[in-house]
Protein backbone atom coordinates (compact mmCIF):
# COMPACT_ATOMS: atom_id res chain seq x y z
CA UNK A 1 0.00 0.00 0.00
CA UNK A 2 1.21 3.50 -0.60
CA UNK A 3 2.23 5.41 2.07
CA UNK A 4 1.56 9.50 2.63
CA UNK A 5 5.32 9.90 2.28
CA UNK A 6 5.13 8.24 -0.84
CA UNK A 7 1.71 10.57 -1.98
CA UNK A 8 4.23 13.67 -0.63
CA UNK A 9 7.14 12.68 -2.89
CA UNK A 10 4.77 12.44 -6.06
CA UNK A 11 2.90 15.76 -4.86
CA UNK A 12 6.36 17.72 -5.24
CA UNK A 13 7.16 17.03 -8.45
CA UNK A 14 4.16 17.17 -10.03
CA UNK A 15 3.37 20.57 -8.52
CA UNK A 16 7.05 21.73 -9.87
CA UNK A 17 5.96 20.32 -13.21
CA UNK A 18 2.91 22.32 -12.75
CA UNK A 19 4.54 25.59 -12.21
CA UNK A 20 3.29 25.80 -8.17
CA UNK A 21 5.69 28.53 -6.52
CA UNK A 22 8.42 27.17 -4.35
CA UNK A 23 6.34 28.47 -1.68
CA UNK A 24 3.20 26.87 -1.98
CA UNK A 25 4.83 23.53 -2.00
CA UNK A 26 7.22 24.14 0.80
CA UNK A 27 3.89 25.16 2.65
CA UNK A 28 2.18 21.71 2.12
CA UNK A 29 5.25 19.67 2.26
CA UNK A 30 5.73 21.31 6.08
CA UNK A 31 2.31 20.82 6.70
CA UNK A 32 2.32 17.37 5.77
CA UNK A 33 5.40 16.44 7.35
CA UNK A 34 4.25 17.86 11.12
CA UNK A 35 1.20 15.47 10.26
CA UNK A 36 2.68 12.68 9.58
CA UNK A 37 5.44 13.73 13.16
CA UNK A 38 1.97 13.54 15.12
CA UNK A 39 0.92 10.70 13.51
CA UNK A 40 4.27 8.92 14.95
CA UNK A 41 5.37 8.66 11.52
CA UNK A 42 4.85 7.46 8.00
CA UNK A 43 1.17 6.07 7.47
CA UNK A 44 -0.74 4.81 4.55
CA UNK A 45 -2.89 6.61 2.87
CA UNK A 46 -5.94 4.75 3.29
CA UNK A 47 -5.77 4.75 7.12
CA UNK A 48 -5.65 8.36 7.35
CA UNK A 49 -9.34 9.82 7.90
CA UNK A 50 -11.59 12.64 10.25
CA UNK A 51 -10.57 11.03 13.47
CA UNK A 52 -7.08 11.75 13.08
CA UNK A 53 -7.38 15.10 11.48
CA UNK A 54 -9.26 16.12 14.07
CA UNK A 55 -7.08 14.84 16.77
CA UNK A 56 -4.32 16.86 15.06
CA UNK A 57 -6.25 20.35 14.83
CA UNK A 58 -6.90 19.85 18.90
CA UNK A 59 -3.40 19.31 19.25
CA UNK A 60 -2.55 22.55 17.38
CA UNK A 61 -4.78 24.26 19.66
CA UNK A 62 -3.05 23.18 22.63
CA UNK A 63 0.57 23.53 20.85
CA UNK A 64 2.56 27.00 21.30
CA UNK A 65 4.30 28.93 18.85
CA UNK A 66 7.55 28.03 17.06
CA UNK A 67 7.77 24.67 19.38
CA UNK A 68 9.13 22.92 16.32
CA UNK A 69 10.60 25.35 14.26
CA UNK A 70 14.30 25.37 13.32
CA UNK A 71 15.78 29.06 13.73
CA UNK A 72 13.12 30.68 16.48
CA UNK A 73 12.76 29.64 20.46
CA UNK A 74 9.69 28.11 21.19
CA UNK A 75 7.39 30.73 23.30
CA UNK A 76 4.60 30.56 25.57
CA UNK A 77 1.92 32.08 23.22
CA UNK A 78 -1.10 29.51 22.07
CA UNK A 79 -0.72 28.53 18.17
CA UNK A 80 -3.00 31.25 16.38
CA UNK A 81 -6.25 30.05 15.23
CA UNK A 82 -4.59 31.77 11.48
CA UNK A 83 -1.94 29.22 11.37
CA UNK A 84 -3.86 25.98 12.52
CA UNK A 85 -6.05 27.14 9.85
CA UNK A 86 -3.07 27.37 7.26
CA UNK A 87 -1.85 24.12 8.41
CA UNK A 88 -5.37 22.25 7.81
CA UNK A 89 -5.55 23.62 4.54
CA UNK A 90 -2.65 22.48 3.44
CA UNK A 91 -3.09 18.63 4.60
CA UNK A 92 -6.70 18.89 2.89
CA UNK A 93 -5.14 20.20 -0.28
CA UNK A 94 -2.58 17.90 -0.16
CA UNK A 95 -5.89 14.81 -0.06
CA UNK A 96 -7.05 16.38 -2.75
CA UNK A 97 -4.65 15.92 -4.85
CA UNK A 98 -4.49 12.36 -4.19
CA UNK A 99 -7.97 12.13 -5.06
CA UNK A 100 -7.10 14.18 -8.54
CA UNK A 101 -3.96 11.59 -9.56
CA UNK A 102 -6.19 8.63 -8.41
CA UNK A 103 -3.69 7.92 -4.99
CA UNK A 104 -7.35 7.31 -3.55
CA UNK A 105 -10.64 7.35 -4.75
CA UNK A 106 -12.00 10.22 -2.62
CA UNK A 107 -10.80 12.90 0.06
CA UNK A 108 -11.53 11.69 3.70
CA UNK A 109 -10.83 14.91 4.52
CA UNK A 110 -13.61 16.56 2.79
CA UNK A 111 -16.47 16.71 5.28
CA UNK A 112 -14.29 18.58 8.22
CA UNK A 113 -15.05 21.79 8.56
CA UNK A 114 -11.91 24.34 8.78
CA UNK A 115 -11.31 25.55 12.05
CA UNK A 116 -12.39 29.47 11.67
CA UNK A 117 -9.88 32.52 11.30
CA UNK A 118 -10.93 35.63 13.56
CA UNK A 119 -11.43 38.87 11.41
CA UNK A 120 -8.33 40.87 11.81
CA UNK A 121 -8.63 44.95 11.42
CA UNK A 122 -6.29 45.91 8.47
CA UNK A 123 -3.95 48.46 10.10
CA UNK A 124 -2.67 50.94 7.10
CA UNK A 125 -0.76 54.36 7.38
CA UNK A 126 -2.31 57.18 7.16
CA UNK A 127 -1.70 59.87 4.77
CA UNK A 128 0.40 61.64 7.07
CA UNK A 129 2.12 58.81 8.06
CA UNK A 130 2.87 57.18 4.35
CA UNK A 131 4.79 60.88 3.87
CA UNK A 132 7.08 60.23 7.22
CA UNK A 133 7.87 56.69 5.82
CA UNK A 134 8.74 58.06 2.33
CA UNK A 135 10.64 60.75 3.33
CA UNK A 136 12.95 58.00 5.70
CA UNK A 137 15.24 57.16 2.66
CA UNK A 138 18.37 59.79 1.71
CA UNK A 139 17.27 60.27 -1.87
CA UNK A 140 20.18 61.63 -2.70
CA UNK A 141 22.12 58.27 -2.81
CA UNK A 142 21.55 55.03 -4.80
CA UNK A 143 20.61 52.86 -1.70
CA UNK A 144 18.22 56.00 -0.58
CA UNK A 145 16.56 56.34 -4.01
CA UNK A 146 16.26 53.06 -4.54
CA UNK A 147 14.73 52.48 -1.42
CA UNK A 148 12.73 55.49 -1.75
CA UNK A 149 11.12 53.93 -5.51
CA UNK A 150 10.78 50.68 -3.65
CA UNK A 151 8.16 52.22 -1.35
CA UNK A 152 6.62 54.28 -4.03
CA UNK A 153 6.14 51.86 -6.01
CA UNK A 154 4.35 49.29 -3.37
CA UNK A 155 2.29 52.21 -2.42
CA UNK A 156 0.93 53.27 -5.69
CA UNK A 157 0.38 50.00 -6.87
CA UNK A 158 -0.55 47.49 -4.24
CA UNK A 159 1.13 44.93 -5.82
CA UNK A 160 3.01 41.55 -3.94
CA UNK A 161 6.51 41.89 -2.42
CA UNK A 162 7.03 38.61 -4.56
CA UNK A 163 5.90 40.51 -7.56
CA UNK A 164 7.32 43.85 -6.38
CA UNK A 165 11.02 41.61 -6.07
CA UNK A 166 10.71 39.57 -9.34
CA UNK A 167 10.33 42.42 -12.04
CA UNK A 168 12.47 42.68 -14.86
CA UNK A 169 13.47 45.65 -16.92
CA UNK A 170 11.19 44.10 -20.09
CA UNK A 171 8.17 44.23 -17.23
CA UNK A 172 7.64 47.67 -16.81
CA UNK A 173 6.28 49.79 -20.00
CA UNK A 174 7.18 53.08 -19.92
CA UNK A 175 5.31 54.26 -22.94
CA UNK A 176 1.87 52.60 -21.43
CA UNK A 177 2.47 53.18 -17.32
CA UNK A 178 1.81 49.34 -16.82
CA UNK A 179 4.01 46.71 -14.51
CA UNK A 180 3.45 43.31 -16.01
CA UNK A 181 3.60 40.96 -12.60
CA UNK A 182 3.28 37.53 -11.95
CA UNK A 183 1.03 36.99 -9.56
CA UNK A 184 -0.50 33.88 -7.47
CA UNK A 185 -0.91 30.26 -9.52
CA UNK A 186 1.55 32.02 -12.24
CA UNK A 187 -1.47 34.13 -13.46
CA UNK A 188 0.50 36.81 -15.02
CA UNK A 189 -1.61 40.59 -14.87
CA UNK A 190 -0.80 44.58 -15.78
CA UNK A 191 -0.77 46.73 -13.01
CA UNK A 192 -0.75 50.88 -13.61
CA UNK A 193 1.50 53.25 -12.11
CA UNK A 194 0.96 57.05 -11.72
CA UNK A 195 3.34 59.72 -13.34
CA UNK A 196 5.29 59.93 -9.55
CA UNK A 197 6.17 56.49 -9.70
CA UNK A 198 7.41 56.45 -13.64
CA UNK A 199 9.68 59.47 -12.95
CA UNK A 200 11.26 57.88 -9.92
CA UNK A 201 11.76 54.09 -11.78
CA UNK A 202 13.04 56.18 -14.49
CA UNK A 203 15.36 58.10 -12.52
CA UNK A 204 16.35 55.00 -10.44
CA UNK A 205 17.10 53.24 -13.98
CA UNK A 206 19.29 55.70 -15.20
CA UNK A 207 21.04 57.24 -12.35
CA UNK A 208 20.88 55.29 -9.14
CA UNK A 209 20.35 51.40 -10.23
CA UNK A 210 24.05 49.87 -10.19
CA UNK A 211 25.29 47.88 -13.35
CA UNK A 212 23.55 44.56 -13.07
CA UNK A 213 25.56 41.08 -12.68
CA UNK A 214 24.01 38.34 -14.89
CA UNK A 215 20.61 39.15 -13.78
CA UNK A 216 17.74 41.54 -15.90
CA UNK A 217 16.16 41.79 -12.06
CA UNK A 218 15.02 45.30 -11.62
CA UNK A 219 15.45 46.13 -8.30
CA UNK A 220 19.08 45.07 -7.32
CA UNK A 221 21.39 45.40 -4.17
CA UNK A 222 24.43 47.93 -4.45
CA UNK A 223 26.52 45.27 -5.49
CA UNK A 224 24.35 44.66 -8.76
CA UNK A 225 22.93 41.20 -7.37
CA UNK A 226 18.78 40.97 -7.25
CA UNK A 227 17.33 42.44 -4.50
CA UNK A 228 15.16 39.16 -2.87
CA UNK A 229 12.14 39.91 -1.25
CA UNK A 230 13.14 38.83 2.60
CA UNK A 231 16.04 42.19 1.73
CA UNK A 232 13.43 44.35 1.19
CA UNK A 233 11.58 43.44 4.48
CA UNK A 234 14.93 43.11 6.06
CA UNK A 235 15.48 47.00 4.67
CA UNK A 236 11.45 48.33 6.07
CA UNK A 237 12.39 47.18 9.13
CA UNK A 238 15.48 49.43 9.37
CA UNK A 239 13.12 52.29 8.43
CA UNK A 240 10.33 51.09 10.93
CA UNK A 241 12.98 51.03 13.92
CA UNK A 242 13.62 55.01 12.78
CA UNK A 243 9.98 55.86 13.48
CA UNK A 244 9.07 53.17 16.09
CA UNK A 245 5.94 51.73 13.92
CA UNK A 246 5.68 48.59 12.82
CA UNK A 247 6.68 48.87 8.73
CA UNK A 248 6.49 45.70 6.59
CA UNK A 249 5.42 45.52 2.49
CA UNK A 250 2.10 44.07 2.84
CA UNK A 251 1.20 47.15 4.71
CA UNK A 252 1.99 48.89 2.01
CA UNK A 253 -0.51 46.81 0.03
CA UNK A 254 -3.28 47.36 2.23
CA UNK A 255 -2.67 51.20 2.62
CA UNK A 256 -2.41 51.40 -0.73
CA UNK A 257 -5.94 49.54 -1.44
CA UNK A 258 -8.30 51.60 1.06
CA UNK A 259 -6.54 55.02 0.00
CA UNK A 260 -7.49 53.85 -3.69
CA UNK A 261 -11.10 54.04 -2.59
CA UNK A 262 -11.27 57.04 -0.41
CA UNK A 263 -9.96 58.70 -3.72
CA UNK A 264 -12.73 57.86 -5.37
CA UNK A 265 -11.26 54.29 -7.13
CA UNK A 266 -13.97 51.82 -7.67
CA UNK A 267 -13.31 48.47 -5.87
CA UNK A 268 -13.90 46.23 -9.41
CA UNK A 269 -10.67 48.32 -10.55
CA UNK A 270 -9.17 47.46 -7.55
CA UNK A 271 -9.74 43.80 -7.42
CA UNK A 272 -7.81 44.05 -11.23
CA UNK A 273 -5.17 45.60 -9.65
CA UNK A 274 -4.96 43.28 -6.70
CA UNK A 275 -4.99 40.46 -8.73
CA UNK A 276 -7.83 38.82 -6.52
CA UNK A 277 -10.18 35.97 -7.98
CA UNK A 278 -13.15 37.19 -6.12
CA UNK A 279 -14.60 40.43 -4.62
CA UNK A 280 -14.43 38.72 -1.23
CA UNK A 281 -11.07 40.09 -0.36
CA UNK A 282 -11.44 43.66 -2.07
CA UNK A 283 -14.67 44.02 0.21
CA UNK A 284 -12.19 43.69 3.72
CA UNK A 285 -10.99 46.95 1.83
CA UNK A 286 -14.13 48.59 0.76
CA UNK A 287 -15.20 48.44 4.19
CA UNK A 288 -12.32 49.75 5.90
CA UNK A 289 -12.49 52.55 3.37
CA UNK A 290 -16.97 53.12 4.50
CA UNK A 291 -15.69 53.59 7.56
CA UNK A 292 -14.35 57.18 6.68
CA UNK A 293 -18.36 57.87 6.24
CA UNK A 294 -18.99 57.63 9.53
CA UNK A 295 -16.44 59.78 10.78
CA UNK A 296 -17.77 62.37 7.92
CA UNK A 297 -20.92 62.29 9.19
CA UNK A 298 -19.77 63.05 12.64
CA UNK A 299 -18.08 66.40 11.31
CA UNK A 300 -21.26 67.49 9.33
CA UNK A 301 -24.12 65.55 11.11
CA UNK A 302 -27.19 67.95 10.59
CA UNK A 303 -28.86 67.06 13.75
CA UNK A 304 -25.83 67.13 15.95
CA UNK A 305 -25.60 71.19 14.77
CA UNK A 306 -28.70 71.82 15.52
CA UNK A 307 -29.68 74.43 18.41
CA UNK A 308 -32.33 72.58 19.61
Amino acid sequence: MATLSDGLTAYRVCAKAEGRSPRTIEWVTNSMRYFMGFLGGDAEMEAIGPSQFRAFINALRDSTKYRQHPYNRPQREKLAESSINCYARAIRAFFSYLVREGFLSSNPLAGVRMPKVPEKVVVTFSEMEMERVLSLPDKNNDKGFRDYSVMLTLYDTAIRLSELAGLTEGDIDFDSGYLRVMGKGGKQRYVPFGVRVAKALMKYKVKHRPRPLATDRFWLTMEGRPLSGDRIESIFREYAAVLGIRCHPHKFRHTSSVHYLRNGGDPFSLQKKLGHSSLQMTRHYSNLADSDVRAAHLRSSPADRLGV
